[in-house]
C-alpha cells in the first residue's frame, strides 16, 4: 500500500502545487521496484530540490546510486539513510558498509563494525553476517595494504554465504579471482548447484569453476530444466556455437528494424546468461524464429505463441535477476 502524505512543500516562496511530492516520491519508489535506478536517481533529485527534509529520498538514493556503481556519491546518502530510518537502520548499514568496502575505506568499517559488536547492538539473527562482513573487510584490506599478506586459507561456508543478502553475495564473488576460486571450488560448486539461489549468481559461479579448471561434475537445473556438465569443458556464456547461429539468423532477418534487433539480441544475451549452461533445447533456426515472434509480441502486441520454446524465452526474459557485474 502505497503511503499518504498530505504535508504541503515550498520550493523558495513558492508552494509546491498539491500532491507533486507524493507523486514524485510514488515514482520513484516505482522505478527502484523495476530496478530502473537512474531513472530513480533522477525523480529523487527532484524530491530533493522541493522537499530536501523528505526522510525517504536519502535510502532510494543510497541503493539506486550504489547500483549503479556512484559509490562516492552514495555513501553521504547512505549516512543520512542511517540517521533517518531506524527501522531500517541494519539494512542501511550493509549498505553502507558495502560503499566503504568499494571506496577501500577499510579502516572505517572496521571501526564501524567493532563499535557495533562491542556495544551489542547486533541482533541475535544479524551477528554472524557481521563478523563475516568484518572477516571479508580485513581479507579486502590485506589485499589492497601495500605491504602485503597473503589470503588466509579459510573460506566461508556455503551456509553463511546462504545467510548473506543479496548485495554481499554479490560481493563475495566479485572479489574471487582465479586462484582465489580455485582454492574455493567446494564453495562454488555449493552456490552452482544450489537451485534456490538467482540463476545469474549461479552462472558468476560457474564461470569461476571453469576458469579455475574445476572437473567436477555438476548436475545444474535451471527454470525446470537440467544438464549435467565439466564446469572446466564449459564455453562462457554466450560463446557457444548455437548462440552465435542464433544472433547471425536474427540479425538477416532483422537487418532493417535495428531497434527491434538491438532488443532481440540483448534478450538473447540475456538467456544465455541467466540460463547458462544450458540452452534452449532446440536447433537455432527454430529458436531464431521464436525469437522474431517475441519481437512481434514486444513491439505489436501480436500473441505470442503457447509453445515450450516461447514460454522459455519469455519467463527468462522476465527474470529480474540480472545484476552482478
Amino acid at each position: 500500500m502505497k503511503r499518504k502524505r498530505e504535508r504541503l512543500h515550498k520550493k523558495g516562496n513558492m508552494i509546491v502545487f498539491p500532491g507533486t511530492v507524493e507523486r514524485l516520491l510514488d515514482q520513484a519508489e516505482d522505478a527502484m521496484q523495476a530496478e530502473d535506478f537512474e531513472e530513480a536517481i533522477r525523480l529523487s533529485e527532484q524530491l530533493l530540490e522541493i522537499a530536501p527534509d523528505l526522510p525517504d529520498v536519502p535510502g532510494i538514493l543510497a541503493v539506486a546510486l550504489y547500483e549503479t556503481k556512484e559509490f562516492e556519491q552514495a555513501k553521504p546518502y547512505a549516512a543520512q539513510w542511517l540517521q533517518s530510518d531506524m527501522n531500517e537502520y541494519f539494512e542501511a548499514m550493509e549498505l553502507y558498509l558495502a560503499i566503504c568496502m568499494q571506496l577501500q575505506d577499510y579502516e572505517e568499517v572496521e571501526d564501524t563494525i567493532g563499535a557495533l559488536l562491542d556495544e551489542g547492538v547486533v541482533p541475535s539473527e544479524l551477528k554472524q553476517k557481521f563478523l563475516y562482513l568484518r572477516e571479508l573487510n580485513g581479507r579486502l584490506s590485506n589485499r589492497f595494504a601495500d605491504d602485503f599478506i597473503a589470503q588466509p586459507k579459510e573460506m566461508v561456508s556455503f551456509e553463511s554465504f546462504l545467510q548473506l543478502d543479496r548485495f554481499h553475495q554479490q560481493e563475495l564473488l566479485a572479489h574471487l579471482e582465479s586462484n582465489q576460486a580455485k582454492e574455493s571450488q567446494t564453495l562454488l560448486c555449493q552456490i552452482a548447484g544450489h537451485d534456490s539461489l538467482p540463476p545469474v549468481l549461479r552462472t558468476v559461479a560457474l564461470v569461476l569453476l571453469r576458469n579455475s579448471g574445476c572437473e567436477t561434475p555438476l548436475v545444474i537445473r535451471k527454470f525446470g530444466r537440467g544438464i549435467s556438465v565439466i564446469p572446466a569443458q564449459l564455453p562462457l556464456p554466450g560463446e557457444d556455437e548455437v548462440t552465435k547461429k542464433i544472433v547471425t539468423l536474427l540479425r538477416q532477418a532483422l537487418d532493417k528494424d535495428p531497434s527491434r534487433l538491438s532488443l532481440i539480441e540483448e534478450a538473447v544475451r540475456k538467456f544465455a546468461l541467466i540460463s547458462y549452461p544450458l540452452n534452449w533445447g532446440a536447433p537455432a533456426e527454430v529458436v531464431a524464429v521464436a525469437y522474431e515472434n517475441y519481437s512481434t509480441f514486444l513491439f505489436e502486441g501480436a500473441p505470442l505463441p503457447q509453445t515450450a520454446l516461447h514460454k522459455l524465452i519469455f519467463e527468462v526474459d522476465q527474470d529480474s535477476s540480472e545484476a552482478v557485474e
